[in-house]
């Protein structure tokens, strides 16, 4: 039964040593009539504890409180009855009672005092609590941001058997967060949580065992630990289970398979999965040839902002397949596409070819889109009427040449120890000429301004 639950076995385990004889019985009787939903008996078997001070009994009442079994649901009461145990001494109590300090249920929300009871909890032994201390020092919640301390509480929740403890202390070693990298003890940690049955550890394990980070290499075992994975709804597994059947890695190849687990990860929002299903379909691999089902994945993934989806929808604009064609709004997603975090290596050039069949109004349109978007948002609407780019006059080698002149500014005079740099900005296209003479063009990358409450290009500096 999952620790966020009812906890009943536990509530039953703490209270049995304080009541002896007919107590022990009558609060046995309760819980058990608890488990099996027979919550009347169950409140008249623990009320009575309740009023003479059973701590478990108390507990597990809050928990009724809590989730509203068999009485009506009072998180405010809920929180009484779970402090009444916690200061008691009841480490069930003390770790629901920082659950509801953290989540700002039935009392003001309070990081810092849910970790206060998550301490008590965990040095009572508590694995679950442990590891949710760890996670407060890792992320900085309710107390000083510390990963050497994180590291330490994951340790003693992983050693005391808590699989998401294993795993974060796994990810820990596996990349060093906050301790020496240790990619052997990583594999080590996240294999035991894998065995447990974590999802996310099953996924990383794989990925250690498909690449030999840490562990000998196995592609048959990383596939069968991202299977497991995938079966239990990890969209990143899922997404790799396509990949795998996508080129025939350690599996036969079948496009259909691919589409299958492209799809459950899709659905799930994974950005890379949209954008290699709208391939896919794009193509009729696996599937249908649909062109309007792969411009709606791509622009699902292309919110997102995902380079190579950008780029594929901007394609679509470019060709007027799957969409009504638009020189405009193409540029303005290969725009976005060559300046991604994670670029297309294709986007810069192709915006090149298309923005040199753009008038300047069409240019700085597509430019004023591309600025403006923001990320899971849909490109804004451009003010233009759609222009294919077919029907638009092929560029000449002189308005070609003609584009480029001048674009690099002055060459800057040179500073002692200091190297000094002139740059010009055309959109996120930098042109950047140094105190050496050399001269460079770059793509910016986009930076949230939240004065102007909206993404910039960023030039970096020399």
């Amino acid at each position: 039964m999952s620790r966020n639950k009812l906890l009943f076995v536990a509530a039953l385990a703490a209270s049995v040593y304080t009541w002896p004889g007919t107590a022990a019985a009558d609060l046995a009787t309760g819980l058990s009539a608890c488990q099996s939903g027979d919550y009347a008996t169950a409140l008249k078997e623990l009320k009575p504890l309740v009023d003479t001070g059973d701590i478990g009994a108390t507990n597990t009442l809050a928990v009724m409180y809590a989730h509203g079994r068999g009485v009506a649901k009072d998180p405010a009461r809920a929180v009484s009855l779970y402090r009444i145990a916690a200061e008691a001494g009841n480490v069930d109590a003390q770790f629901n009672l920082a659950t509801m300090y953290s989540s700002g249920t039935g009392v003001t929300k309070s990081l810092e005092t849910a970790a206060t009871w998550f301490r008590k909890a965990a040095d009572g032994g508590d694995a679950t609590s442990q590891r949710m201390l760890g996670i407060m020092y890792f992320d900085g919640l309710g107390v000083a941001k510390d990963r050497a301390i994180a590291a330490t509480w994951f340790r003693k929740g992983a050693d005391g058997g808590d699989v998401t403890a294993q795993r974060r202390m796994g990810e820990m070693y596996a990349y060093g967060q906050g301790i020496p990298k240790d990619e052997a003890a990583g594999s080590e940690q996240l294999g035991k949580a894998a065995a447990g049955g974590d999802a996310i550890a099953q996924f990383e394990y794989g990925w250690m065992l498909a690449n030999g980070i840490g562990i000998p290499k196995d592609q048959a075992a990383s596939t069968g630990w991202w299977r497991k994975s995938a079966d239990q709804g990890n969209a990143g597994a899922q997404f790799g289970m396509g990949t795998l059947y996508e080129y025939g890695t350690g599996v036969g190849k079948d496009a259909k398979e691919a589409a299958q687990w492209y799809r459950l990860a899709a659905d799930q929002g994974h950005a890379t999965a949209q954008n290699n299903l709208g391939t896919l379909y794009e193509r009729g691999l696996g599937v249908r040839q649909d062109p309007l089902e792969a411009a709606r994945l791509y622009e699902l993934s292309a919110r997102q902002g995902d380079g190579d989806a950008q780029r594929n929808l901007a394609r679509l604009y470019r060709d007027g397949v799957g969409v009504r064609a638009d020189a405009v709004v193409a540029y303005a997603w290969l725009n976005l596409a060559a300046s991604a975090n994670e670029p297309n290596s294709n986007a810069l050039a192709e915006r090149e070819q298309v923005a040199s069949r753009l008038s300047r109004e069409q240019i700085v349109e597509g430019q004023r889109l591309s600025r403006e978007w923001k990320p899971g948002q849909a490109l804004g609407k451009s003010k233009l009427k759609p222009v294919p780019v077919a029907e638009l006059a092929p560029p000449t080698v002189q308005m070609i040449q003609a584009s480029f002149t001048g674009r690099f500014p002055a060459r800057p005079e040179a500073q002692p120890g200091v190297t000094t740099c002139n740059t010009r900005c055309e959109n996120s296209t930098c042109y950047r000429t140094y105190d050496s003479g050399r001269q460079v063009e770059y793509q910016a990358r986009q930076k949230w301004n939240p004065i102007t409450n909206r993404f910039d290009w960023d030039a970096g500096t020399c």
